[in-house]
C-alpha cells in the first residue's frame, strides 16, 4: 500500500496538481504529504544555492551543478519520466524540479533506480562500523557483485575571524569518492584498501589477486575498478 501510494503521489506533484495536507515545518520547508510519503518544497531558507544570507559560500552541495532529464523507477517497478533531476551529496538526496519548484524525494528506500545525465543512482543499504544504513549510490557494475560509488560532499561554515589571519568564508568542499561492493543484494561493504578488498572474494580471493596483479589495476579509480568486478561477474 505504501508503494502504491508513493507512485500516485509522485503522479500529482508532476502534473502540478497536489491534492494534500500542506504545512510548514520549522526549517522552513512545505510538505506535500499523502499518508506517510513527502515531497518537501525546497525554499530559499533551507537551501544553500538560494538563500540571499549564504550566497559567499564556496562550492556546491551537488555533484553536478545543473539538473539534468532522467527518470526515476520505484520499489514497486513503475517508472516515472520526464523529470528533471539532481543529486545532493551533502544531503545525500534526490532533488527534482517541476514550475520553478524544487523538491526532494522522500521517503528514499521508495526510489529503486534513478537516470539522469550519463549517471544511474540506487538505493542500498550498506554497511557503517557494523551497522546498516541506506542511502543513494551511483551504480557502476551490475551482477553477482554490484560495484557501486557513495559520493559525499562536507560542508564548512565561515570561520571566525582571527586578528591577523583572513578568515575562511563557508564551504562545500568537492566530492569525496568511496567505492563500495555489493554481494547478491546484501548490505555494501566499502573498498578500504586492496588488502581488505580481495578478502570480500573468500575462495576466489589468489584468482582475483593474480587478476589485478597480472592487469596492473588499481582499487582507487573507475575503470580499473569496473574491470575487476566485471572479472569476477564472469567467474
Amino acid at each position: 500500500m505504501k508503494r502504491a501510494l508513493f507512485v500516485i503521489f509522485l503522479s500529482i506533484a508532476l502534473t502540478n496538481s497536489l491534492i494534500a495536507q500542506t504545512h510548514i515545518d520549522n526549517s522552513g520547508v512545505i510538505n506535500n504529504t499523502l499518508g506517510d510519503i513527502h515531497f518537501k518544497r525546497i525554499t530559499e531558507d533551507n537551501n544553500f544555492r538560494f538563500n540571499p544570507k549564504v550566497y559567499d559560500v564556496l562550492g556546491t552541495p551537488y555533484l553536478e551543478k545543473e539538473f539534468h532529464p532522467g527518470k526515476i523507477t520505484t520499489k514497486e517497478g513503475t517508472i516515472i519520466s520526464d523529470l528533471q533531476l539532481q543529486y545532493n551529496a551533502c544531503n545525500d538526496e534526490l532533488e527534482f524540479q517541476k514550475d520553478g519548484n524544487r523538491y526532494v524525494v522522500d521517503p528514499k528506500e521508495m526510489v529503486k533506480r534513478a537516470e539522469f545525465g550519463s549517471k544511474a543512482f540506487v538505493y542500498m543499504k550498506y554497511d557503517v562500523f557494523g551497522k546498516t544504513q541506506g542511502g543513494f549510490f551511483g551504480l557502476l557494475v551490475e551482477g553477482k557483485a554490484t560495484l557501486l560509488i557513495k559520493y559525499t560532499v562536507k560542508f564548512f561554515e565561515k570561520e571566525v575571524p582571527k586578528p591577523f589571519v583572513d578568515p575562511k568564508p563557508a564551504r562545500f568542499d568537492p566530492p569525496i569518492k568511496e567505492y563500495y561492493i555489493s554481494f547478491d543484494g546484501a548490505p555494501a561493504k566499502l573498498v578500504v584498501n586492496k588488502k581488505k578488498f580481495l578478502e570480500f572474494f573468500g575462495d576466489q580471493k589468489n584468482e582475483m589477486e593474480e587478476f589485478l596483479s597480472k592487469n596492473k589495476l588499481s582499487v582507487k579509480d573507475d575503470e580499473s575498478m569496473k574491470k575487476i568486478i566485471a572479472h569476477y561477474n564472469a567467474l
